[in-house]
């Protein structure tokens, strides 16, 4: 594995989980819980919750005494599947360095958060249009409030799956 790779990954992690914890801080620090404070008038709010659940609030209202550690373990094999991703992608596919870096540090960043308080600090909140998946019974009238972390591993997915598509099923050599 080039060390230049792992340098980058390592980077690009520190940095993410930096930003999401200052950026928690700031909000914690400044503002109370629940408090909303209005950017672009009702569509882009910065509205303080905590979320004791997974992605998109999934199970926030879940009270299972055992939620938070089981939440922690499914965290920490989320890590290593990442790791384990980032050592197998092949060194030809540049951007994936990046991608994992991001999806990394924002997965480190909201396990810190759950580690420390046992819920994570939400804040970015968008009222986009509304979004209906019936056969799921999912009906969200707002998006889910989300966090820097959040952001940067969307971003990861959305960068890893550009690569994976792009690359197809080319070998190695193919894509060198």
């Amino acid at each position: 594995m080039n060390s230049r790779r792992i340098k980058i990954f390592i980077i690009v992690s520190i940095i993410v989980i930096a930003f999401d914890q200052i950026t928690k801080w700031i909000i914690k620090s400044t503002m109370e819980l629940h408090q909303t404070i209005s950017v672009i008038g009702d569509f882009f709010t910065i509205s303080y919750i905590l979320n004791s659940g997974i992605a998109f609030g999934l199970f926030d209202h879940n009270s299972s005494p055992y939620k938070a550690v089981l939440l922690i373990i499914i965290s920490i094999v989320a890590l290593g599947i990442i790791l384990y991703i980032f050592f197998s992608l092949p060194k030809t596919a540049k951007v994936s360095v990046l991608a994992m870096g991001l999806i990394f540090g924002g997965a480190v960043g909201n396990m810190i958060d759950r580690i420390a308080r046992g819920s994570v600090v939400d804040f970015l909140d968008f009222d986009f249009p509304d979004i209906a998946i019936k056969f799921l019974g999912i009906h969200m009238r707002r998006w889910p409030t989300f966090n820097v972390a959040d952001s940067c591993v969307l971003v990861g997915i959305v960068l890893l799956l550009i690569i994976i598509i792009s690359l197809g099923g080319k070998t190695e050599q193919e894509r060198a």
